[in-house]
């Protein structure tokens, strides 16, 4: 199992499972100070895009890079990603200070960087609550992806996280689960959904509970898992084919047309397979879930955990990080959404 930790860049409470990064133990730091005790305080710069012409010079071009500054560790400048003019990156010190005035009331728990440092995390502990008639230990999770893949996250898990590997459960709320821009108001959007914290972790709870006061029809858990499992796109190249016949263009072409729309066909049903065979299995899941816990059978909250169980033990690329930043976390909270409809 890869952790994808940036340089061993990583301070947790409790040892890890892979025994890397600095363990602080029972001292109470500030956000600001578990950053530092991870060496994850470096910042990332916005650059202008060049390009070099054939007589050696330079022009600047279209977009701008995202670029990660030298460190202890690494000392060249690493880009990031390509941005528009609009992205405003929010570094690791800024955001630090955003979230230690609430350190006193959630303890940090872990703080990390990801890859060459394109994702930055920090867990804050929320305490105990009993969830399902099952005690819970609950964190807030904060990340920022400075790869242009998503933007600063704040978000509700079960779970205490200290790498890429570790399980999230994305819980998509308006006002527990947000999603922020790198835009130029990135700072007073992080310090309004920062200050949630403080007072939407019973309601979020009582959502939580709320998924197993209902029993569900076969066509409403079909539903959720749709929702979830959403078909397989069609290329855009498949969709502009369609509807061509042979009298529209040259015989050639169409052949050529033919051709490229079968091909693109075909990966779609693949694509299609594989979604299939995910949604397969967490049907299966469920009826495990249905067996083990028979007073929550058939509950939204069944079909929920069932689908998070899919998501977060089949088998992916040993780097990815979906399960918190990606497709798999975007699964788990289109799930969470649908089955609320079922309980409101």
């Amino acid at each position: 199992m890869a952790h994808n930790l940036y340089d061993n860049r990583l301070a947790v409470r409790e040892p890890a499972w892979h025994k890397l990064g600095t363990v602080f133990g029972d001292q109470k730091p500030t956000a600001t100070e578990a950053m530092e005790m991870a060496d994850m305080l470096f910042d990332v710069k916005k650059y202008p895009n060049y390009f070099k012409k054939e007589d050696g010079s330079f022009q600047e071009s279209i977009g701008y890079a995202v670029v990660r500054e030298p460190t202890n560790t690494d000392n060249t400048h690493e880009p990031l990603a390509t941005v528009g003019a609009q992205y405003t990156p929010i570094q690791a010190r800024d955001l630090g200070k955003l979230l230690d005035p609430i350190t006193a009331k959630f303890p940090v728990e872990s703080a990390g960087a990801l890859g060459k440092g394109e994702k930055i995390f920090l867990s804050l502990d929320a305490s105990e609550s009993t969830i399902a008639g099952e005690d819970h230990h609950l964190y807030w999770l904060v990340t920022d992806s400075r790869d242009g893949t998503s933007g600063l996250t704040i978000a509700f898990t079960p779970v205490r996280v200290v790498c890429q590997n570790t399980l999230v459960t994305g819980l998509r709320s308006a006002k527990v689960s947000v999603s922020l821009r790198h835009t130029k108001s990135i700072k007073d959007d992080a310090t309004f959904y920062i200050d949630i914290l403080n007072r939407t972790q019973e309601s979020v709870v009582e959502k939580m509970n709320s998924l197993t006061s209902v029993k569900l029809q076969e066509s409403e858990i079909n539903q959720i898992m749709t929702t979830a499992y959403p078909k397989a796109r069609q290329s855009n190249r498949f969709k502009l084919s369609d509807g061509i016949i042979p009298d529209d263009v040259p015989k050639n072409v169409y052949v050529d047309i033919l051709k490229d729309r079968n091909n693109q066909h075909e990966e779609w049903e693949k694509r299609q397979s594989r979604i299939d065979k995910i949604k397969i299995d967490a049907m299966d899941k469920l009826e495990i879930f249905n067996q083990e816990f028979g007073h929550l059978a058939n509950t939204p909250w069944a079909v929920y955990n069932a689908i998070v169980e899919s998501e977060d033990y089949r088998k992916g690329s040993a780097t990815s990080s979906t399960s918190i930043f990606g497709t798999r976390a975007k699964t788990k909270e289109r799930a969470f959404s649908k089955a609320l409809d079922y309980v409101r």
